[in-house]
């Protein structure tokens, strides 16, 4: 082999390093972004001064990583693929229970590995009472970390019951 043969090999493999180097570069700093985990539901505490136990609509997110996340507002929404079609899809804003020393506060910086509890009234006229289809929280990146809508489906049902009687 000639030493223009080998030049030129080892410029293209230097060229695919280059390239794999700039798009993992791109991937990490662009598209890779922490995940958060959202869990909903309706929970039970207990406290011990207290003999009562307390119901509690609770939103957890949990950071999955990787890096931090800053956590800003809870948002619902109500859609189908019928109200998506006929453009009759609902989103509201939730203010959680500032007052509650047990809830955590908004907005939050989420570490890896750290979660945080939003504890919100569980009564007669709580946010489940209009059947949201979806809930969940924003971030920093712009995007929506939505619950399971099984999750979101278990907590109505329980509230129906409680509440209307029906299931």
């Amino acid at each position: 082999m000639s030493i223009s043969v080998i030049a030129r090999i080892i410029s293209v493999f230097s060229v695919l390093v280059a390239a794999f180097s700039l798009g993992w570069n791109i991937y990490r700093d662009v598209i890779l972004k922490p995940r958060v985990k959202v869990d909903f539901g309706v929970r039970i505490i207990v406290q011990e001064d207290t003999p009562e136990r307390a119901k509690y609509v609770v939103l957890t997110a949990t950071n999955h990583g990787p890096g931090i996340v800053n956590l800003s507002m809870v948002q619902m929404k109500d859609i189908s693929l019928i109200k998506w079609l006929l453009r009759r899809q609902k989103y509201a804003v939730v203010l959680h229970d500032y007052t509650n020393p047990l809830s955590g506060q908004l907005p939050y910086k989420l570490e890896v590995g750290e979660k945080i509890d939003l504890l919100f009234p569980y009564n007669k006229e709580c946010m489940l009472k209009e059947g949201w289809s979806h809930i969940g929280i924003s971030d920093s990146f712009g995007r929506v970390h939505w619950a399971r809508s099984k999750q979101v489906k278990e907590a109505i049902k329980k509230w129906r019951q409680d509440f209307t009687g029906v299931a």
